[in-house]
């Protein structure tokens, strides 16, 4: 049996800003990256758009992390994270939401 695969994060200036703004941890997003509930594709960007949840550090309770970033490679580019609602990962165009 093989396991998951695991890939190397690398996070972006502005990822490591919004990381810092939102308390949010590198290993909260490894977390999702390397299991994400769903990701899309975003053509208008062309960037790929991650969700999973996580504890939230100000209401101890889970809510769901949204994890912009590039195609999973060996390597993948954090370009940034941000709490959000149900309501908004269906405006990104998740489905299992």
């Amino acid at each position: 049996m093989t396991s998951p695969k695991k890939y190397s994060m690398h996070l972006t200036r502005h990822a490591r800003l919004r990381c810092q703004q939102r308390d949010i941890s590198e290993k909260q997003i490894e977390a999702i990256i390397n299991s994400p509930i769903e990701t899309v594709y975003d053509p208008r960007e062309d960037n790929y758009k991650s969700y999973g949840l996580a504890i939230h550090p100000h209401t101890k309770n889970q809510a769901y992390l949204l994890i912009v970033h590039s195609k999973f490679n060996t390597e993948v580019w954090i370009i940034s994270v941000m709490w959000t609602t149900r309501g908004v990962l269906k405006r990104h165009g998740f489905s299992t939401i």
